[in-house]
Parts: structure tokens; sequence; C-alpha cells
């Protein structure tokens, strides 16, 4: 029973690293809408590379500074300045609790280890960098251009309803 009740904290931790994550992307993917709202100020500053998600809180940071500088610059009023510091604060929450899970993962796929006895450093590292990978790309796919049209492909009934 406690290998089951293992396996099933290590799924929930790896869920509660993986979402978090998708979530902070979908927020900093909002935030990049709102920096095109700026587009010839941000031709200034070089974007940052996708690489840097393999370790998240520096990428937000390095986010968060890229778009400070292009805030300085652009924003022209107190709520479009306000709208940006909010985007950049919800994905920094996201990817804290990101983090959290990620922890909280390292700590339950330990104690999944440790029930079937296996007392390998590399084998936990390994079995880490599979699931950190895993979320990664779990996170990325999600967000992907190509699914979302996919997605609303599928549930385009051809009938377009007018809001009011």
């Amino acid at each position: 029973m406690s290998k089951s009740i293992a396996v099933i904290s290590l799924i929930g931790d790896w869920l509660l690293f993986s979402f978090p994550l998708y979530q902070g992307l979908m927020e900093l993917k909002e935030f990049k809408a709102l920096l095109e709202e700026f587009k010839q100020v941000s031709k200034r500053w070089s974007p940052i590379s996708p690489w840097w998600w393999l370790i998240p809180p520096l990428k937000v940071h390095k986010e968060r500074t890229r778009g400070n500088n292009i805030l300085r610059e652009a924003a022209d009023t107190k709520r479009e300045r306000r709208q940006v510091v909010n985007f950049l604060d919800k994905a920094t929450a996201w990817y804290f609790v990101a983090l959290a899970g990620w922890l909280k993962m390292i700590a339950s796929l330990y104690e999944l280890l440790e029930q079937y006895e296996v007392e390998s450093v590399w084998i936990l590292v390994g079995l880490v960098s599979v699931l950190t990978a895993g979320g990664i790309f779990n996170a990325h796919y999600r967000i992907d251009s190509r699914r979302v049209v996919k997605k609303e492909t599928e549930l385009d009934s051809g009938i377009e309803r007018v809001e009011e």
C-alpha cells in the first residue's frame, strides 16, 4: 500500500510542478502579446533565449528586466504600466509555485525510490532529469500555437455568434 501512495504522491507533485509552469508560460505569453503593442521599442531590446527555461526563475528574471526596460521607454499611461506589472507578478508567482512543486517532486521521488530500496544517486538524478524535462515539455506543448489552433479548429462549429 505504501508503494502505491508513494507513486500517487510523485504523480501529484509532478503535476504541481508542470501545471503551474504552464500557467506561468501562459501569463508570459499574454505579456508578450502586450509587448507587441510596444513593438517599435521592443525591437531595441534582444529577446531572451528559450534555453533559459532550463532555469525557470532566471528566465523569469531576465524577461522581467527586459519588460521593465521596454515599459520604461514605451508605456504612456499609468494603466499600461500597471497592466504590465500585473502580468509579471502573476508569472513570477506561478513560477515559484512550480519551483515548490519541483522540489516536492524530488522529495516524493526520493521517498518512492526508498520504498523500492533503490539507493543510487544517479538513478535519482536521471529520473529527476526525465521528470523535469517531461514537465517542461508538457507546459510548452500546451501553449504551442499549432496545438491551440488545432483545438480552436476542433471546437469551431462554423457558426459565429455576435457578442452583445
